[in-house]
């Protein structure tokens, strides 16, 4: 028991950790995000730590290892965990869509640009060249 309770810590702190990261590469103008990815990342987050924390009280404190005892409230409180995992993965499968449309954003930037130099070549290659001068009559 005593193992999932340091875990449930280790695991919270790593994702504070990355929240504050997060938070201040962008603030710092170091990240590339939108700010709609890091409300995204933010509410995650939080919700990913209030998970982490429901899940400590119910087993710890509350002690709802079982359903024998309290069974109403075994299955209120587990429910409403459950349903904030629910809302934890829609919420990341958004900031998935987010991150899809970026990827699609820059794959279709990179084609563009690559056209333009493309045609920037072709157009160099079709004007005429420099007039050399006259040619040298002499022969010999």
């Amino acid at each position: 028991m005593y193992t999932i309770a340091i875990s449930l810590t280790i695991l919270a702190l790593i994702v504070l950790l990355l929240l504050l990261i997060e938070i201040r590469s962008y603030t710092t103008g170091r990240t590339l995000i939108s700010r709609r990815r890091l409300v995204l990342r933010i509410i995650a987050g939080i919700l990913l730590l209030s998970l982490f924390a429901a899940v400590f009280v119910g087993l710890f404190i509350l002690r709802l290892t079982g359903a024998q005892a309290r069974p109403q409230l075994f299955i209120t409180y587990w429910s409403s965990c459950l349903l904030v995992a629910v809302v934890l993965v829609w919420v990341m499968l958004a900031d998935l869509q987010e991150v899809e449309e970026r990827a699609s954003q820059r794959k279709h930037e990179m084609w563009r640009d690559m056209a333009q130099f493309v045609a920037g070549q072709i157009k160099s290659a079709d004007q005429p060249k420099a007039d050399p001068g006259p040619e040298d009559d002499d022969p010999k």
